[in-house]
């Protein structure tokens, strides 16, 4: 049976928010963390609070531990980002913010952002914060096909995102027209909140699968790998059987595990480890 390799696995701080980046970057430097999926939050590297030489500062720690940037995600459901926003105030902002992040990711030789297409209230039609979204990644894929830097995009419930499942992933694909932008997948939300089946998302998106968040769920979501009910093992194997050549992010991020966080983080890279070749 194929299996992915382990350099397709990349850790992360996202179960670390509440402890500082050094203690974060040195956990995963004792784990054995080669790549790392880089959550901007705040105290770790928010984003709308930093600038180049944070980001160098950032870059050089992680880079001091032998450990590589491949995906770079700003915190965007906590924070009102909204780059559909009615309000044009709220939508430049936001737009500005996910510049940077492509800046950032530029200065951390990392090529990949993982972003959200924006939100619409629930009371206006949802056609209408679709032209927007559209409108504003149209000018985000211009930006990031000059940097180099590729832009995951993830789905989300109507609530967070204007795309909410792979088939309204590729229709965004194919309005906004640019090289820079894909679609990805969350198996810990897939399983918990919109049902779809991983098989039928990898074979929707095919080439356009640029990412994978990997927790596990159901109940609750991001845990452990092994400590919910979804068939982890079956979603590795499909993603192996397509041959996907990405990266697989743990995002093991639950209120649970905020004052172990290496624990939570260590568990379930040792659980991907012993399926991966």
């Amino acid at each position: 049976m194929k299996k992915l390799s382990r350099h397709q696995l990349a850790l992360s701080n996202f179960p670390y928010y509440k402890y500082s980046f050094r203690y974060a970057a040195d956990s995963l430097q004792r784990m054995g963390a080669e790549t790392i999926e880089l959550y901007a939050c705040d105290p770790h590297f928010h984003i709308d609070d930093c600038g180049i030489p944070e980001a160098r500062a950032v870059y050089k720690q992680l880079k001091d531990r032998g450990i590589k940037v491949g995906c770079l995600t700003p915190e965007q459901c906590k924070y009102p980002l909204n780059i559909a926003s009615q309000n044009p105030v709220s939508r430049k902002r936001s737009l500005e913010v996910y510049v940077k992040c492509i800046q950032f990711a530029v200065e951390m030789d990392c090529s990949l952002c993982q972003l959200l297409t924006g939100w619409s209230v629930l009371d206006e039609p949802l056609e209408d914060a679709w032209k927007r979204s559209v409108e504003s990644m149209e000018y985000l894929g211009h930006i990031a096909e000059g940097y180099g830097v590729e832009i995951a995009l993830e789905v989300s419930p109507r609530q967070y995102a204007t795309i909410t499942n792979s088939p309204t992933t590729m229709q965004f694909l194919k309005e906004v027209g640019s090289p820079a932008l894909h679609g990805m997948i969350d198996v810990a939300c897939m399983g918990d909140d919109r049902k779809e089946p991983v098989a039928d998302a990898i074979r929707v998106l095919g080439k356009e699968l640029r990412h994978v968040h990997f927790g596990d769920g159901n109940p609750g979501g991001h845990l452990i790998l092994g400590d919910g009910s979804l068939d982890l093992e079956g979603a590795l194997n499909q993603l192996a059987e397509a041959d996907y050549k990405g990266l697989v992010s743990l995002e093991i991020m639950n209120g649970l595990y905020e004052e172990n966080p290496e624990e939570a983080m260590a568990r379930s890279a040792a659980w991907m480890r012993e399926r991966m070749d």
